[in-house]
């Protein structure tokens, strides 16, 4: 780029986090569309997408002066120039090199800041992918499919060289954003001739006026090139949300109607937008419409097309008439709120959403002030007040639903590179990725996934000959979806290998003194067995597991989200993982309760019925259990008085909440109800996170403190064999 300045380097300086983020995204995406495009190799729009990506890390990374990751990217981008003009085919070889590839421009962008952490092992290794990207690009290549033009020769470049007319108006944001439109143009300088360059002042406001921190450049270039419109638009892709471009080549007389007909406003009639731009009159136009309808002998549906009856009898050129039916398309296929974005920072959004809490809270305490005062007015207002709060609340923490299926697709990179590596053939399925869960449970959820994939690959898949042997595809199936269900999101990992091998499991069990031996508890018991510390049946280690460290801290990991993990094993068909999640991490609707001075939430999504009991109706049973008649059923119950040794007299009538759990149905014995509650979540304290059936706190608008009951841990206590005592 020249010579750099300490404004350049500020520039660069302040907007480098902002490169690293999107060159991620672009990174991401590079990924996903190889894997994609390995499924369906034919795919022309897979891999003009793959091609843009790429092309958008070189320009940016260009822009930054990063020329490390310009130059490696560009052979990257030279192969895949290759393959959309069909001299290259893709393969798995290919496929893999690209992949490599990908891993090392990653790489490249995470360290662009620190250049001195590029050690001569990545340097080796990117030079060795140099020469093997060089030995398809410039050798030997592998005849594929003719080429598809799928873009405009405009915005693609035919390689020679054109004189582009660019206009960049700056709005006032972009210093703030940390962007300088002067690298943009020194940049434009690298990859062409400036002809000429003229800055606009018509937005420069008197000097009394004038706020240095506020941009009010514009500038107009012409420039010299063989680049095409996309590689000039994308010097700019870092400030267009703040910028006004217009990039123009020169064009001829079919381009200047095209352009025409693409910047019209909506009209549905062919006719009319070609009459409108010039291309024809509209008294050829009648005499067209004429010949049409009086074609004789045929029915209407087999009348000839007007757009061809243009071309022949009109002499419109075909680029005319096919820019003016895309057109006609769009119209239609134009949706009334076109969607739009806008990118803001994780933090902020934390911040609004804790913000928000606080506000339910305060509003909770209002309402509480306001019923004291019996004033019909001042309640009515405050609960209005609070409708509008909830309306808030679930809109902002919409903001931070993303589908799940972003997070499973990393999964295919993953499973593709293990299964190699451990010599076996795998189907991988996602299934509901479209179900969402607040993006910060998405980022926390991703590690215990990927070990639980990792584990299904290596431990639960057998290799093909072992399948064959045991009647089964020589290609093992595994399956990551999600759904929602009951105010959660179930999260499964689903193969059909070996399963848990149970007896080795209580065999390791019992040589740990982990259960006592002889004791043999039941099949849920020894599976979750694998989750203790240290844990493993693996006779040898290997790359990926065997050592015991792992599985413990997945677990711990979901139950810190307030999840909990269950498996279902059958030893030789497969293993089933399911996790449940809650949806957020923020607040949730709640139902308030009270037992003798203290409150218990219920997230309100799990409750049922409200029954209203005497306590002489829950008895105890056989094992000792509490539990109720409903319905000619026995329900368990479980006495929150009793299991947290809350001090109360058990009054004369009680009531019974009747809750869905994974385990089923379920009460819970409460004396007071206190209806629904706007509930925020805050964290346990070091001395209950050990506590049972409790996943978290809130505080309530009178300033007490409320326990958030879980109601799947509860439901263990209530109906585990193992907390039988407990409970009573």
């Amino acid at each position: 780029m020249g010579s750099t300045n300490d404004a350049d380097l500020d520039f660069i300086a302040q907007a480098m986090p902002a490169f690293i983020s999107e060159a991620a995204e672009q990174i991401e995406a590079i990924e996903t569309l190889l894997l994609e495009l390995e499924e369906q190799p034919d795919n022309r729009e897979l891999l003009d997408s793959l091609f843009r990506c790429a092309h958008t890390v070189k320009g940016s990374a260009g822009i930054f002066g990063l020329n490390r990751v310009v130059e490696f990217t560009h052979h990257v981008e030279t192969l895949l120039d290759k393959m959309r003009d069909g001299d290259i085919a893709l393969n798995p070889e290919v496929s893999t090199l690209l992949l490599q590839c990908n891993d090392q421009i990653k790489y490249l962008v995470d360290t662009a800041a620190d250049e001195s952490a590029d050690t001569a092992e990545q340097k080796d290794a990117r030079a060795d992918l140099v020469i093997r990207l060089q030995s398809l690009t410039e050798g030997d290549v592998v005849s594929a499919q003719p080429p598809v033009t799928s873009v405009s020769e405009s915005d693609v470049g035919d390689g020679s060289p054109r004189v582009w007319t660019i206009s960049a108006r700056f709005g006032s944001e972009t210093f703030r954003n940390g962007m300088d439109p002067l690298s943009i143009a020194r940049y434009l300088g690298t990859v062409g001739s400036v002809k000429s360059v003229r800055c606009g002042t018509d937005t420069v406001p008197p000097l009394s006026n004038l706020n240095p921190e506020s941009c009010y450049l514009s500038f107009f270039m012409e420039l010299e090139t063989t680049s095409s419109r996309n590689d000039i638009e994308g010097a700019f892709s870092f400030v267009i949300d703040d910028c006004e471009l217009d990039v123009v080549a020169p064009e001829t007389p079919g381009q200047k109607l095209t352009r025409a007909i693409e910047e019209m406003p909506e009209t549905p009639r062919l006719g009319d937008m070609l009459v409108q731009v010039g291309a024809v009159s509209s008294d050829k136009l009648a005499q067209v419409l004429s010949t049409q309808q009086q074609t004789p002998g045929m029915p209407s549906v087999a009348k000839p097309k007007i757009g061809d009856l243009l071309e022949s009898q009109a002499g419109v050129a075909p680029e005319v008439v096919a820019a003016a039916l895309g057109k006609q398309q769009k119209i239609r296929e134009a949706s009334p709120s076109e969607e739009r974005y806008i990118r803001v920072q994780a933090d902020r959004l934390d911040a609004v959403i804790n913000l928000l809490g606080e506000l339910v809270i305060a509003g909770a305490g209002a309402t509480l002030l306001a019923r004291e005062t019996h004033q019909g007015a001042l309640v009515e207002a405050n609960l209005h007040m609070n409708s509008l709060i909830e309306e808030i609340r679930n809109g902002t923490l919409g903001l931070r639903m993303v589908p799940v299926g972003e997070t499973f697709s990393r999964f295919r990179r993953v499973v593709r590179d293990t299964a190699s590596s451990l010599g076996k053939e795998v189907n991988f399925e996602i299934v509901g990725g479209d179900a969402e869960l607040d993006k910060s449970m998405v980022e926390k959820i991703a590690d215990p996934l990927m070990h639980l994939v990792r584990n299904s690959l290596d431990h639960g898949l057998e290799p093909p000959q072992e399948r064959v042997a045991a009647g089964k595809l020589p290609s093992g199936k595994l399956v990551l979806s999600a759904r929602h269900e009951t105010g959660a999101i179930l999260i499964r990992i689903e193969d059909d290998g070996r399963g848990i091998n149970r007896e080795r499991v209580l065999q390791r069990a019992w040589n740990r003194g982990l259960i006592e031996q002889g004791v043999v508890p039941s099949d849920d018991t020894i599976n979750m067995m694998i989750f203790e510390p240290g844990f493993s049946t693996a006779e040898q280690v290997t790359n990926l597991s065997g050592r015991g460290v792992g599985m413990d801290v997945v677990r711990r990991n979901i139950e810190a989200l307030r999840g909990s993990i269950r498996l279902n094993s059958n030893p030789g068909k497969g293993l089933q993982v399911d996790i449940r999640l809650p949806l957020t991490l923020a607040i949730i609707d709640g139902f308030l309760v009270g037992v003798g001075r203290s409150k218990f939430v219920l997230p309100l999504d799990s409750v049922v019925e409200v029954i209203e009991s005497g306590s002489q109706h829950v008895r105890d049973d056989a094992a000792g259990r509490h539990c109720m008649e409903l319905r000619g059923q026995v329900l368990p119950v479980v006495r929150l008085r009793t299991l947290y040794g809350v001090e109360s007299s058990l009054p004369g009538r009680v009531s019974v909440v009747v809750v869905n759990s994974p385990r089923g149905k379920y009460g819970i014995e409460v004396e007071v109800l206190l209806g629904q509650n706007q509930t925020v979540i805050k964290p346990l304290g070091r001395l209950f996170r050990t506590l049972r059936g409790i996943s978290g706190s809130s505080i309530l608008g009178s300033g007490e403190v409320a326990l958030i009951l879980d109601v799947s841990s509860l439901a263990e206590l209530v109906t585990g064999v193992q907390s039988s005592t407990a409970v009573n």
